[in-house]
């Protein structure tokens, strides 16, 4: 049996919020207040979602993501509010930095993307060039969360305490059709669920994961175990040199079990290995999956770094040599990124250098590295966790 254990790491927050729910929930029973029930246009879409197969609670995030990222770049680019907002965050997470790049395919506005990432490497540089490794620390953390996780952490919840209650009146929605929860919606959901239900839904819904586990693709699989595919994922780091050593031990050394984000980029570089170790049972180190292991600062101040490994460089040494190389790459990029962004205005006649047509998919690397665990919302060694996912 696979078991829904209730997880810890990226998905402490989900189950936390669960539980307070099922808290909630148990009052109003006790007071014999009458329990509310979804919209019936949130009713009605949950329901046609459970009759695809997948988990449908994992397209309607992904769905939601997708568009709320999509409504920034063609609506507030140039919004000042945003702008304070994405500032204090540092811009986003890993996962929705990359996710960028298809929001803007989607709204033609990839020039957006440039536009809202060239304001947070300038600030960067501004304040870094005459502060010095201090203030570059303290840039590189984030005031707040990334915006899109905490827009997809209020519709999480949402979305399971709605599938909820729909179990509760009907069983078989989420246990004999064709939708199947991933693992980590399946133990959330139970936390939803009236204490005195929980067992007997738990069994249906791992016999109806066992079945899928036996019928469906190495693919399928590690979308149950861990839940859905980002939107977009960095192809094999080659930008990045301390990327580039994490990306490679992903796999030799097991670390891909560790979040949903490192299982998918480590089923893009090795299909083959992982496929392999899914088809062994669930890859769980511990009982720990999503706790992050503790990161290492890159080995050698070697420019260009992503913006997460150089803050470990500077919080481990505190070198003056490392910054001031990174700062050098920077201006370069920030100056690419210039003209790529004025090729947008109607008078621009010149011709893109091919520095500056991959000015902005170079910042997206910048901004979010090129493999998870190791950007400004990952923690560091020793400190607090305060994850997205």
């Amino acid at each position: 049996m696979l078991g829904l254990q209730r997880q810890s790491g990226s998905t402490g927050e989900l189950h936390r919020s669960a539980r307070t729910h099922g808290l909630i929930a148990r009052v109003r029973r006790l007071l014999g207040a009458r329990e509310p029930a979804p919209d019936r246009y949130l009713a009605r879409t949950l329901e046609e979602e459970l009759e695809r197969a997948g988990c449908p609670v994992c397209r309607l995030l992904a769905r939601k993501e997708l568009r709320g990222l999509e409504a920034l770049l063609w609506e507030q680019v140039t919004d000042p509010l945003t702008h304070r907002r994405l500032l204090s965050s540092r811009g986003f997470c890993f996962e929705h930095t990359w996710a960028l790049i298809p929001a803007g395919s989607l709204v033609h506005s990839h020039h957006g993307v440039a536009i809202i990432l060239d304001r947070l490497l300038r600030d960067f540089l501004a304040r870094a060039g005459t502060g010095g490794v201090e203030v570059a620390r303290r840039w590189l953390r984030p005031d707040a969360p990334c915006p899109a996780c905490e827009w997809n952490r209020a519709a999480e919840d949402t979305l399971l305490w709605a599938l909820a209650w729909l179990a509760g009146r009907d069983p078989s929605l989420v246990t004999e059709g064709p939708a199947v929860l991933c693992r980590p919606h399946a133990a959330a959901l139970i936390e939803y669920v009236p204490t005195e239900r929980r067992p007997a839904l738990e069994r249906r819904i791992l016999a109806r994961q066992e079945r899928a586990l036996r019928e469906g693709t190495a693919e399928e699989r590690l979308g149950l175990f861990f839940g859905r595919r980002p939107h977009e994922l960095p192809p094999r780091a080659v930008s990045c040199p301390a990327c580039v050593r994490a990306r490679r031990s992903l796999v030799d050394d097991g670390s891909w079990r560790q979040s949903r984000l490192h299982a998918w980029v480590a089923w893009l570089d090795a299909p083959e290995r992982v496929g392999e170790a899914l088809g062994r049972g669930f890859p769980n180190p511990n009982g720990r999956l999503g706790h992050p292991a503790p990161l290492r600062a890159p080995e050698t101040p070697v420019a260009p770094l992503c913006l997460g490994h150089l803050r470990q460089l500077l919080v481990t040494t505190g070198s003056r040599e490392a910054l001031r190389a990174a700062l050098e790459g920077l201006e370069r990029l920030a100056e690419a990124l210039e003209g790529f962004i004025a090729s947008a205005d109607y008078r621009f006649t010149s011709e893109l250098t091919p520095a500056q047509r991959r000015s902005w998919r170079q910042v997206v690397a910048r901004f979010a590295g090129e493999t998870p665990g190791v950007g400004l919302h990952d923690p560091l060694s020793g400190s607090p966790v305060r994850r997205c996912e």
